[in-house]
């Protein structure tokens, strides 16, 4: 049995998942793996339905057997228990657009940007629009009357010499091709050492995520490395998982047979290497604005600054829980023009005491779409001449 364990979990460690951090309608078509039918060919129900019932059907199934909050027995019997309805309302679908919406409307509060589901024709539809349009907002110079504003980059800054602040715009969990954002902090911290910055804003009220690792750079210059909390993730083996990497079916079953049928594999903790040396900390004020578009790996920050003690939260509150799912998994209905991204983690907050609140609530409820008083708030309580700055770190 030890035997075993220890086959799959080195198995484990080596596997290459096809996952994205980025938002799926943005991934191209290619990466939308097609759902086998194979198994269901031979299946009444299947066999007899039309092409919106064979889809639906198989969007159960899938959904039953891959999204982490189905392990638990119970749920995946009130997850069926919507499939007669389902199944009833697909007799006369007339258009595949119609199809997505009613598995929209299945999946309930569980639709999020990670779990999602559209058409070819939306996405292309969305493209289209969009092009071009992201950053139409978006400004090129950093000057004190946009200073909160989207500004056209993954990340900059700008510091206020006579506030004493530092402020950096996160806009993306991304490196710019041109500036990785490891040699970019390296060079603003070293920057604010020399210019004396007794305050840094992190704005993160754009950034819809991306790969967590960027924010995880930010704390190491905030925080001891060897003394952060971080998130407990855990892994839910399943069947569309297996379609991208097929060695995955092995250690599916391995960790079945050890009797973990209906439970979550926990992810190792990564381990800080011997050699690894801790950035110098910034030992001033720490602000993270966050609003209504923070997501996915800059929720994961807010919900790390939180848990942690690291500075103040500023801004509305989080659209996202902080404890969630994540690390999606594309696929492609076969019968229809039906696309879907569906999570395969769960990612449990450092905090247990509020593992399962809904939302994170700022420190501060500030009205972001209001710039230029938003801008006032942060300089009248956080600038180095304030006086009723709220105590931090």
């Amino acid at each position: 049995m030890i035997q075993t364990a220890y086959k799959w979990c080195g198995m484990l460690l080596t596997l290459l998942l096809t996952c994205a951090s980025q938002c799926f309608a943005q991934l191209p078509l290619s990466q939308f793996k097609p759902l086998s039918d194979s198994a269901y060919l031979a299946v009444p129900e299947y066999h007899t339905g039309n092409k919106y019932q064979k889809d639906a059907i198989l969007f159960m199934d899938m959904v039953a057997d891959t999204h982490p909050y189905y392990i638990k027995p119970e749920r995946r019997k009130e997850w069926f228990a919507k499939k007669a309805a389902l199944l009833g309302q697909c007799k006369d679908m007339e258009s595949d657009e119609a199809f997505a919406d009613a598995l929209i409307t299945a999946l309930g509060p569980l639709r999020d940007k990670h779990t999602d589901i559209t058409t070819v024709k939306r996405m292309q539809e969305a493209r289209t629009a969009g092009s071009g349009k992201e950053n139409a907002d978006a400004v090129e110079a950093i000057d004190r009357s946009q200073v909160m504003s989207p500004h056209n980059s993954f990340y900059d800054y700008r510091f206020f010499d006579e506030e004493s602040i530092c402020y950096l715009q996160f806009n993306r969990c991304m490196n710019a091709s041109d500036y990785p954002f490891d040699k970019f902090l390296n060079d603003m911290f070293a920057k604010m050492e020399e210019s004396h910055i007794k305050t840094l804003v992190v704005d993160a009220q754009y950034n819809g995520g991306g790969s967590s690792q960027l924010c995880e750079m930010l704390l190491e210059h905030l925080y001891p490395t060897d003394k952060t909390k971080y998130f407990t993730t855990y892994l839910r083996f399943s069947d569309l998982m297996a379609s991208y990497n097929p060695r995955i079916a092995q250690v599916k079953k391995n960790w079945e047979d050890d009797g973990h049928k209906d439970e979550l594999y926990q992810l190792p903790t990564p381990k800080i290497p011997a050699d690894y040396q801790q950035p110098k900390l910034y030992e001033g004020k720490v602000v993270f604005v966050m609003g209504p578009k923070t997501f996915s790996s800059a929720g994961m920050l807010m919900t790390l600054a939180r848990d942690n003690h690291i500075g103040t939260i500023i801004g509305s509150k989080s659209t996202f829980p902080p404890s969630h799912y994540g690390e999606v998994l594309p696929y492609r209905l076969p019968n229809t023009d039906v696309l879907g991204s569906i999570s395969c983690k769960f990612f449990a907050r450092p905090d247990t005491a509020t593992i399962d609140d809904a939302f994170l609530v700022p420190d501060y409820e500030v009205d972001l779409s209001d710039k230029a008083a938003a801008w006032q708030f942060i300089v009248s309580h956080f600038s180095a001449a304030s006086s009723n700055t709220k105590a931090e770190n």
